[in-house]
C-alpha cells in the first residue's frame, strides 16, 4: 500500500466514530493548551521580573566599587586595589568591555529663585553617556568641553522647594529655561550662625533633561567629572580641609562603571573585576535570584500541564486498543489481500499522530486565545503578583509553539505504538474467524 491510501485510509477510520476521536482530541487539546499556558505564565513572570529590574538600571553594566579591607578579618591587612585612572584603563582592555565611565559624586544645592533642591551632584564621562543608557528628553547630553554645565534627572523637577513658605506649593520650575546657580554649601537655606565658611555660588546652564524610565538616573545631577573634581577642590579649599594620609583623594573614584555588551557576559566580566581586587554589583545578580524563583514556579506550573498531557495520552491508547477490537476482520483481511505487516504499524501509528497532531495545532490556537483573555483581564492583578500593570502576564514564544506541536504528534506516535504492535502479531486467518 502506498502512502496516500495509507492517508484516506487513516481519514476515514478516523471519521467513522467521530464522537470517539473528537473526544480523544478533546484530550489532546486540553493536555496541550494546559502544559503552554502553565508554561507561558512562567516566561511572563520572568520578563516581568526583568523589566522591573531594567527599570532600576541597566542590565548590562556593573558598578565597581573600592573593596574596604579589615586588618581584623583573616588576610583583610592589605591594601585594597585602587579606583582610579588605571583602573579605568584595566577595565576598558577587558573582553566584551565597551565602555568605562568613572563616577565621581558629592551634594551640593541648585539655587533656582527663591526656590531650592538639594541634589546629589555626579561626575560622568561625557563621551560614553549614550552607551550607560542616558536618554535626552529636552536639550541634549554633556558634551566634552563643558563648563558649568549640567544634566538634570527626570524627577528633578518636584524637587525644588521654598525654604521660606510655612505652606507647601507646587513650585513653577522650568529646567530649561530658569536660571540657576549651583552651591556645595550643605546648609544653604538652613543657615547655621556659627558656619563661618564662604561657599562659592557658581552659575549653572542647563544642556538637557533626561527621559523618563530609569530611576538610577531620575533624581540628580550630572556633569562632566573634570568640573565636579574642580568643585570638589575648591570646597576644600574653603573648608581649609587637608587630605588625610590613607584616606579618599579626589585622584580616586568613588565608583566606576563598566558596560558589557550582553547580559551573557556580565557575571563572566564581575568575576573577573572582582578578581582584580575590586567589589562589583550588577543588577543581574537581582534578577539570576528571582529568575531561579521563576523556574521552581515554572517548572511546578508545567507539571501539572504535563499531567493533562499524559491523561491524553492515555486516552489515545484507549482508542486505538478499541479499535483494533472494532477492526479485527478489517486487518485480517487486508492481510489476506497483501498488505504488509508494516503497513499496518504505518497505518495505526498514522491514525494516532494525526489525533495527536490535530490535537496539539488547535491546542496552540486555544493557548493563544487563553493567554489573552489573561493579558487582556488579567492586569488588574498584575500587582498583586508582582508583575506590575505594564506586563504580559502570559507570553508564549514560538519554540514552545513549535515544541508544542511536535511533542503532542510524538505523544500520539508513542500511544499508538502498542496498539500497532497489536494489530501488527494478529493472525490473518484467526482475525476472520473472529469476527
Amino acid at each position: 500500500m502506498n502512502s496516500f491510501d495509507l492517508f484516506k485510509m487513516g481519514i476515514k477510520n478516523l471519521w467513522r466514530r467521530k464522537l470517539r476521536t473528537f473526544l480523544t482530541v478533546l484530550g489532546v487539546i486540553i493536555g496541550a493548551s494546559s502544559i503552554i499556558v502553565m508554561l507561558s505564565l512562567g516566561f511572563g513572570l520572568s520578563q516581568a521580573f526583568e523589566d522591573q529590574i531594567s527599570q532600576w538600571g541597566s542590565l548590562t553594566t556593573i558598578n565597581v566599587y573600592k573593596r574596604w579591607s579589615d586588618p581584623s578579618m583573616p588576610g583583610g591587612g592589605g591594601e585594597a586595589a585602587k579606583l582610579d585612572d588605571t583602573a579605568v584603563m584595566n577595565f576598558k582592555n577587558l573582553p566584551n568591555v565597551v565602555a568605562v565611565s568613572p563616577t565621581l559624586e558629592t551634594y551640593g544645592t541648585i539655587i533656582n529663585g527663591r526656590y531650592i533642591a538639594g541634589v546629589p551632584i555626579r561626575g560622568v564621562d561625557p563621551d560614553v553617556m549614550e552607551e550607560f543608557g542616558f536618554e535626552i528628553a529636552e536639550g541634549r547630553l554633556l558634551q566634552s568641553g563643558d563648563e558649568l554645565t549640567v544634566v538634570f534627572g527626570s524627577g528633578m523637577q518636584h524637587n525644588f522647594y521654598d525654604p521660606k513658605s510655612r505652606v507647601w506649593r507646587e513650585p513653577k520650575v522650568d529646567l530649561m529655561k530658569d536660571r540657576m546657580s549651583l552651591t556645595l554649601n550643605p546648609s544653604y537655606g538652613w543657615e547655621d550662625p556659627n558656619n563661618k565658611v564662604n561657599y562659592k555660588e557658581y552659575k549653572i546652564k542647563v544642556a538637557g533633561v533626561l527621559a523618563e524610565g530609569n530611576w538610577e538616573y531620575s533624581y540628580g545631577v550630572f556633569m562632566p567629572i573634570t568640573e565636579v573634581q574642580k568643585l570638589i577642590k575648591e570646597k576644600e579649599k574653603a573648608e581649609n580641609l587637608r587630605p588625610q594620609p590613607g584616606g579618599s583623594s579626589t585622584l580616586e573614584y568613588q565608583q566606576i562603571n563598566v558596560k558589557v555588551n550582553d547580559m551573557k557576559n556580565v557575571q563572566k566580566v564581575q568575576t573577573t573585576i572582582k578578581e582584580m581586587g575590586h567589589e562589583a554589583y550588577s543588577l543581574n545578580d537581582q534578577l539570576e535570584s528571582m529568575k531561579e524563583t521563576a523556574g521552581v514556579i515554572q517548572l511546578v506550573l508545567g507539571g501539572i500541564g504535563a499531567i493533562s498531557l499524559l491523561v491524553a495520552a492515555i486516552g489515545i491508547t484507549n482508542t486505538m486498543v478499541m479499535s483494533i477490537y472494532e477492526r479485527t476482520k478489517e486487518i485480517g483481511i487486508m492481510k489476506v489481500i497483501g498488505a504488509s505487516i508494516g503497513d499496518i504499524k504505518r497505518l495505526f501509528l498514522f491514525e494516532s499522530a494525526l489525533i495527536g497532531l490535530l490535537g496539539g495545532t488547535i491546542g496552540i490556537a486555544f493557548s493563544y486565545l487563553l493567554s489573552y483573555i489573561i493579558n487582556r483581564f488579567g492586569g488588574m492583578f498584575g500587582n498583586f503578583f508582582g508583575t506590575g500593570m505594564g506586563s504580559k502576564i502570559s507570553i508564549i514564544p514560538l519554540w514552545l509553539v513549535v515544541a508544542a506541536l511536535f511533542f503532542s504528534a510524538l505523544i500520539g506516535i508513542i500511544s499508538g505504538y502498542y496498539p500497532a504492535r497489536r494489530a501488527m502479531n494478529l493472525s490473518a486467518l484467526e482475525a476472520i474467524r473472529t469476527e
